[in-house]
């Protein structure tokens, strides 16, 4: 166990440093991004400055065609500030924000994730405890087993097929079951008794036959007078009957040990009591998860149709904005011309316009600054929304299953437990049906004994007369 903690720490530490490596990487391009931006704004800005200096000179036809030729690559460097403007390495959108801006109650470390493996080992173990199960010599004694351990043999692969498709921890629902099976393999063991029985009934019925016999040769004795060997048959007769209470006791013995050992599953239904009670809770914890779940994707199904919206629109009203600019660039070439016709005359007014196209464009630079900040933001927010959805959904999934092969458990466990109770209930009926003639015999042992011990004294009574001795 230390050994497995620290190779996690280990890997965790290794994590941790690659995490550090990449956020520097990625701040060092960010970095360069900017300093790229700047330096494209830089330029463009540094050319307006430029066209707005030749406003204020004393113009010539030269001076015309040089501003023209600014006037053209302008419009270059303002199409590569517009193309060439990049903010998607910067951090604008996070899981942090998603959470806050949303309302979203689920956070990562509470979803499942795709690298989650699934732990169902301990139910391949449970297939393993029901096929021994199945190999068991018992099975088909009385009631049998047969068809509940192969139902449960087969709901027990379907669960492990359905894990194989998860994410999902099975340990505790695999714990489950554990009891009922082994109150199985209990029942399966208890000693049949009509098997224990039989070499006693054996016995008591070779004993009885000797008693039958015996009495017919007293009786043929005694008719013709023959005392001697009436005596000793009644003397065997009475070794024969206390060897015959020696076997009752013997029986009533064995009825009591299997009484004892089939004892203990007169309760068999707490046990699906409890195994219904740990399944519930189960399935209603993963209800609740899949609740939050399905509420946190609703939250961001709605944020993402707002975010739509809110794009169309912004896209909209940038491309409006461009165009009313666009206009307002081919106004202001055409108001220049003019102004070069009236230079003399509005040289102050077209200072003005070079002024006014120089803070148009530095408006124009700054609305594209924020307008690709927006798009960078919108879609970092598509990226962790997709994400974070994904592993909701795949909760939401998770928790299915996990209703599922709970459901398929919980079915296994009452079976068994049915399967349970009809075996208990056959062998306390065949021990109830036992235990009548057994009290009914001892009776009528008792007054056989008896009736014996008088016939004994008669006997000696009448041969002590016939010697001439006084009786006793």
């Amino acid at each position: 166990y230390q050994r497995r903690v620290h190779g996690n720490c280990h890997r965790l530490y290794n994590l941790s440093i690659l995490m550090a490596d990449n956020s520097e990487v990625t701040l060092e391009a960010a970095r360069k991004q900017k300093i790229h931006n700047l330096k494209l704004k830089t330029a463009c800005l540094e050319n307006e400055e430029y066209i707005q200096e030749l406003h204020v000179s004393d113009w010539s036809e030269n001076q015309k065609q040089k501003l023209a030729a600014a006037h053209d690559k302008a419009a270059e460097l303002l199409l590569a500030v517009e193309v060439g403007t990049k903010w998607n390495l910067t951090q604008a959108y996070d899981l942090a924000k998603l959470m806050r801006v949303c309302g979203l109650e689920m956070s990562q470390r509470e979803l499942y994730k795709p690298e989650d493996k699934p732990q169902f080992m301990d139910v391949i173990g449970l297939k393993k405890t029901l096929q021994e199960l199945k190999q068991n010599r018992n099975k088909t004694r009385i009631v049998s087993f047969t068809g509940m351990i192969d139902n449960a043999i087969n709901k027990v692969e379907k669960v492990e097929e359905e894990l194989r498709r998860s994410q999902l921890d099975a340990t505790q629902l695999a714990q489950v079951p554990v009891s009922t099976l082994k109150q199985t393999e209990d029942i399966m063991n208890v000693t049949n008794i009509q098997t224990a029985l039989s070499s006693t009934e054996e016995q008591i019925k070779t004993v009885l036959a000797q008693i039958e016999k015996t009495n017919e040769i007293q009786n043929v004795a005694m008719s013709d007078g023959e005392m001697q060997v009436a005596e000793e048959q009644m003397y065997t007769k009475v070794q024969l009957q206390e060897r015959l209470i020696e076997l009752i006791h013997d029986k009533y013995r064995i009825v009591g040990k299997v009484e004892e050992e089939n004892a203990p599953f007169k309760k068999i239904y707490e046990t699906q009591k409890k195994a219904n009670q740990e399944t519930s809770q189960m399935k209603d914890a993963k209800r609740r998860l899949k609740q939050r779940c399905e509420t946190d994707l609703k939250h961001i199904h709605d944020a993402i149709q707002k975010a739509d919206l809110e794009d169309a629109e912004a896209m909209k009203r940038f491309a409006s904005q461009k165009d009313k600019s666009e206009r307002f660039l081919r106004d202001n070439l055409e108001k220049q011309d003019e102004c070069w016709r009236k230079i003399q005359d509005l040289e102050r007014q077209l200072q003005k316009l070079g002024t006014e196209r120089f803070e148009e464009v530095k408006r124009r630079i700054e609305e594209n600054d924020r307008e690709e900040k927006r798009k960078v933001e919108y879609q970092q927010f598509l990226e962790v929304v997709s994400q974070h959805k994904k592993l909701l959904e795949l909760t939401v999934y998770n928790c299915d299953l996990a209703i599922r092969v709970t459901g398929l458990i919980e079915e296994m466990v009452a079976e068994a437990c049915s399967a349970i109770k009809a075996r208990y209930d056959r062998t306390n009926q065949e021990l109830g049906d036992l235990r009548c003639p057994l009290i009914c015999f001892c009776f009528h042992s008792c007054k056989r004994k008896e009736l014996l011990f008088s016939s004994i004294l008669t006997i000696l009574t009448k041969c002590q007369c016939r010697r001439g001795q006084p009786s006793v």
